[in-house]
């Protein structure tokens, strides 16, 4: 522990040892000094030993903590490439997506409670098989069901909400602008039909028309192109279905509805369309709907709107007519979505006397986007009828939130 002391503190020694050899009266100083250092070296030894011990208890802490960080990093991408796998498995199979929403229903109605509603809970299963194949789903849980059988009859002893597949179908798309859907699919009529999920649309109501003037889903095949036109991009859809009313397992007649459905994009923000659905149904009643659709859009105001006009020919009656109409009007500012939608329906009836009654309904609507894909909603429906029969108040405090890519 010596090699601590330095070179100069054994100057002075030395100097005055040669000094005191040529005079004698400096020995005693000599002595004096010397003992002075001896005296003093065992302290500074101690000082240097404790000095390091520390650095010695440093360095070993110091290496402690840097087995215990490579340990913990190592833990922690143990877990990381868990979970890549885990998710690498799940990609491998299908990609998942949905959205629900819940809300409370506060209302004058002479049919209907005031109530919290379940509304829905829809799942969005799909797959790119190859480059040209695909399976895409949606199975929609409306109103929380439960279906409950005897444990020994197996009959059904309890039984709520619903269990609806709205879409399951194979698509084939040799190219971006041509694809071809076999299965179960949304109508491609306007736009309502094909634009209306809960996350994205200011309304917790469908217009009045949605389901009456046509059928909201369509079993069979579908075709769809994309080209331009002078600039302007147009999308056109043809299909063949088993028509509205029938089970997914079968056709309850021996026709097929036929549609076909056109989009311009006139310019930017600014599209217009058309529709058309025939379908002679389990009634035997031929029905032809054409529609027109439009949507404008303008910084941050939108303008939407549709009209159907529906034809009914029954083999053993007159023909009549019923129609339904709505136009939205949407504006966003910051976080907030403003709304306001009038809607006429006079449709789903047997003929031209019940046809010639409509039934109006005046909807306003306030939406807050907590995020991208959480939306607080409040909307007020004033619904009246022309008996009065069915007029009503309602209002809907709900929350709707999406995951994934819908």
């Amino acid at each position: 522990m010596l090699q601590i002391f330095s070179i100069y503190d054994f100057i002075p020694v030395i100097f005055l040892k040669e000094r005191a050899l040529k005079k004698p009266g400096l020995r005693i100083l000599t002595v004096i000094l010397a003992s002075c250092l001896l005296a003093s070296a065992p302290s500074r030894v101690r000082a240097g030993d404790d000095r390091l011990d520390r650095l010695e208890k440093e360095v070993t802490g110091l290496k402690q903590e840097n087995e215990d960080l490579k340990k913990r990093l190592g833990d922690l991408e143990a877990d990381q490439e868990e979970i890549r796998n885990n998710v690498g498995l799940l990609s491998k199979y299908l990609d998942v997506s949905g959205y629900a929403d819940v809300q409370y229903d506060l209302t004058d109605s002479r049919t209907d409670n005031s109530k919290f509603r379940v509304r829905h809970l829809s799942f969005f299963f799909s797959k790119d098989i190859t480059k040209e194949w695909k399976l895409f789903s949606e199975v929609d849980f409306e109103d929380a069901p439960r279906f409950e059988a005897d444990r020994n009859s197996g009959n059904l002893k309890k039984a709520q909400g619903t269990v609806f597949v709205e879409q399951v179908y194979v698509e084939y798309r040799p190219s971006f602008s041509l694809d071809a859907r076999l299965g179960r699919f949304h109508t491609p009529f306007g736009i309502w039909s094909i634009y209306h999920f809960p996350p994205y649309v200011p309304f917790q109501t469908n217009p009045l028309f949605f389901e009456n003037t046509f059928p909201e889903v369509s079993d069979g095949i579908q075709l769809r192109y994309s080209f331009s036109v002078k600039d302007m991009p147009l999308d056109t859809n043809v299909y063949v279905s088993n028509g509205g009313g029938n089970a997914g397992g079968t056709d309850g007649n021996a026709s097929k509805a036929v549609g076909a459905r056109v989009n311009l994009e006139v310019v930017p923000g600014a599209s217009l369309g058309g529709s058309y659905y025939r379908d002679r149904d389990n009634l035997n009643i031929l029905r032809s709907s054409y529609g027109a659709h439009l949507l404008l859009s303008y910084k941050a105001l939108k303008l939407q709107g549709e009209y159907v006009i529906r034809e009914n020919e029954i083999s053993s009656g007159p023909k009549f007519r019923d129609n339904g109409l709505y136009a939205a009007l949407t504006y966003d500012l910051g976080k907030w979505t403003f709304a306001a939608r009038y809607d006429r329906c006079r449709c789903n009836a047997l003929d031209e006397q019940v046809a010639g009654s409509s039934l109006f309904r005046y909807t306003g609507a306030v939406n807050y986007h907590f995020a991208h894909n959480v939306v607080g909603k409040v909307e007020y429906d004033r619904t009246v009828s022309p008996d009065r029969s069915l007029d009503e108040n309602r209002a809907i405090f709900a929350i709707a939130v999406a995951v994934g890519d819908l």
